[in-house]
C-alpha cells in the first residue's frame, strides 16, 4: 500500500525489458502508459535504449509530452551484452544525460525521476528496482512513487515482502497498477487509490493491515 508522498512528481521514469517488440503486451502497455502521463503534463524519462524504453519514448511523443534520456556516452565500449541507446529513441529525446557508466545511468535516473513505472525485465530491470525502492524508503514522506505494472509482478514482489526482511516503511514505497489509468490516478493522488469493495469481514481485516 503506497502511503501518501509529499513528493512534487514531474518527471516519471520508466524501466523495463529491453528485448519487448512493439507486439509484446508490456510495450504496448509502457507506450500507452506514457501517451496517458504526457498527455497530462509529466516529462517521461528512460534510458534511452530499445524496448520498454523506446515504447515510453514513443507514447510520450504520441502523448505530445516531453522525453528525457539517460544514456551511456556513445564512445564507451560497453561490450555485447548492453543493450545501447538507439538512433529512434535519441531522435525523439528533449534533453538527453551522457554518463560513462552502467551505475551511473541509474544513479542519474533515479536523480532526476519523481516516480518509476516498472515493467516485466531481467536483472537490469531488477537493479534499478533496488537502487530506487532503497532511495524511497530513506524518503520516506518526500518519497518517489514505485508502481509494478501488471500481474507479472504481483506474486514476486509479495513473495519478496513477506519472506525477506521487510520493514514497515519499505513496505509502504510501492504499489501495484493494472492499466495506465490507474498509474495516471496513483501518481495524481501521490497514494494508493482507494479500494470500493472493503466491505464484510474480509474488507475489515484487509484495512486493519493497510493501516498497521
Amino acid at each position: 500500500m503506497l502511503a501518501i508522498t509529499k513528493k512534487k512528481i514531474k518527471r516519471v521514469a520508466f524501466f523495463g525489458d529491453a528485448d519487448a517488440k512493439p507486439t509484446d503486451q508490456h510495450y504496448i502497455d509502457a507506450f500507452n502508459t506514457a501517451k496517458l502521463l504526457a498527455e497530462n503534463g509529466y516529462i517521461i524519462v528512460n534510458g534511452g535504449g530499445p524496448g520498454v524504453m523506446l515504447a515510453a519514448t514513443m507514447g510520450a511523443k504520441e502523448g505530445k509530452g516531453k522525453v528525457e534520456l539517460v544514456i551511456i556516452d556513445e564512445k564507451v565500449d560497453m561490450g555485447p551484452n548492453y543493450e545501447g541507446s538507439g538512433k529512434e529513441n535519441k531522435s525523439k529525446a528533449d534533453k538527453i544525460y551522457r554518463v560513462k557508466t552502467i551505475q551511473s545511468r541509474t544513479e542519474k535516473l533515479t536523480e532526476i525521476a519523481d516516480a518509476y513505472v516498472i515493467f516485466k525485465g531481467g536483472t537490469g530491470t531488477m537493479a534499478e528496482l533496488a537502487l530506487v525502492w532503497e532511495k524511497a524508503k530513506f524518503e520516506y514522506g518526500k518519497h518517489e512513487p514505485l508502481l509494478f505494472f501488471g500481474d507479472c509482478w504481483r506474486d514476486t514482489i509479495e513473495t519478496m515482502v513477506r519472506d525477506l526482511n521487510f520493514d514497515k516503511t519499505e513496505r509502504k514505497v510501492y504499489d501495484f497498477a493494472d492499466n495506465s489509468e490507474e498509474v495516471l490516478k496513483i501518481i495524481q493522488n501521490k497514494k494508493s487509490l482507494k479500494k470500493t469493495d472493503n466491505g464484510g469481514l474480509f474488507g475489515r481485516f484487509k484495512k486493519m493491515i493497510d493501516n498497521f
